[in-house]
């Protein structure tokens, strides 16, 4: 628990600290030209820290939010990595397990600036929210140099992380003040794809690209539907010279004649209002209540996508709130005419849609891949 008055701890109040020096770069080069290492910030006491946080606060505030970005060479990098990976890599014993992040720095490279200002449901706010607000950031900046306290072995003592633009966000999470919005992995969407033998793909919520991102490394043509994410999408598709397009809209009312006739529709739809990517009524999160949102947005989507596929899959955790989602969802794939394929077992570690502090919402963390066949 943070400190009651805003005084860090230090070798005069605490002893025994967690440093850590995790960032994905080089940290900051602070004020005394020195690197911000977890040991440097924990050796400046009292005032000394305090002048130190006041730095990097006013560092940020001349800088801007650290949006995520890569080169050019590591963008292709990272594409070639994720070409090479193994689909069969995410199963084990039968059950996808959803850990392995390949490909999902590009993704964020593009789709950075969207995501960091969605939120949950519930009193939650955007990083972007919580990085203007400067109250909450400074708060954000005291989670990571060292005002708290962690009981990791057992013994409550302080933490210290190196600084650098990744803990920025990172820190925006952990400190439990910003949303934590979710990522598909790309390899489970190429595990799909390549299981299904697929050479073209519907992706009616194409979010943040990890599913078109996966078609354009096995070359199979992608075609998405989504009304915040359209554009960037499309910008991963053309720089990696994919073939196919997104359409800015909702999968339940568009015209699915702009898309050819494809082998599977799968997709990572969005759960009623657990997540809120945007305020406007082109949001599955506009519909007003749940059963309004199973009837309009994910019947009309699913009898759209049958028309155009030979499967059709999705993914969802068992419960959201008092709401059997999967079960609700599987009824109307079933009553549209759907022959049940698989369901697959999704492990999470830690499932972003069951954390009550951030939502004020709780879900049972089972989720499931489930593939429908269309037609005789």
């Amino acid at each position: 628990m943070p400190n009651k008055d805003p005084v860090p701890y230090d070798s005069t109040n605490s002893s025994n600290p967690w440093l850590m020096n995790k960032p994905s770069h080089s940290p900051l080069i602070g004020p005394e030209k020195l690197p911000l290492t977890a040991e440097y910030i924990w050796s400046k006491s009292g005032q000394d820290r305090i002048d130190l946080l006041d730095w990097v606060f006013k560092y940020y505030r001349k800088n801007g939010y650290p949006f995520f970005t890569l080169t050019d060479a590591e963008l292709q990098a990272e594409f070639a990595r994720l070409k090479a990976k193994n689909p069969a890599d995410v199963i084990t014993n039968g059950t996808i397990v959803n850990s392995n992040c390949t490909g999902l720095d590009v993704v964020k490279h593009f789709t950075s600036p969207l995501f960091l200002n969605s939120k949950g449901n519930g009193k939650t706010k955007s990083c972007l929210e919580v990085f203007n607000d400067d109250e909450l950031f400074k708060k954000v900046l005291r989670n990571r140099m060292g005002w708290n306290t962690s009981a990791e072995d057992g013994k409550s003592r302080p933490y210290v992380f190196a600084i650098d633009d990744d803990m920025i966000t990172q820190g925006m999470r952990s400190s439990a003040l910003a949303y934590s919005v979710s990522h598909f992995k790309p390899l489970i969407a190429k595990y799909i794809y390549s299981k299904y033998s697929a050479s073209k793909v519907i992706d009616y919520s194409a979010g943040w690209g990890a599913r078109a991102l996966a078609a354009l490394s096995l070359g199979v043509e992608y075609y998405g539907i989504d009304p915040l994410t359209s554009a960037k999408v499309n910008e991963i598709i053309k720089y990696f010279g994919g073939t196919g397009k997104v359409i800015d809209g909702c999968s339940e009312s568009i015209d699915y004649n702009a898309f050819p006739s494809v082998d599977i529709s799968f997709s990572s739809p969005p759960f009623f209002d657990l997540e809120i990517y945007a305020n406007d009524d082109k949001q599955s999160s506009h519909y007003s209540n749940y059963s309004e949102w199973l009837d309009k947005y994910w019947n009309e989507t699913v009898k759209k996508c049958y028309e155009k596929s030979k499967y059709f899959s999705f993914t969802a955790v068992e419960k959201v709130g008092k709401n059997n989602l999967l079960a609700d969802m599987k009824k109307i794939c079933v009553d549209a005419g759907g022959k049940f394929a698989e369901e697959i077992p999704i492990k999470t570690s830690t499932n972003h849609l069951s954390n009550k502090k951030t939502t004020q919402r709780t879900t049972k963390k089972t989720e499931c891949l489930v593939v429908y066949k269309i037609g005789a």
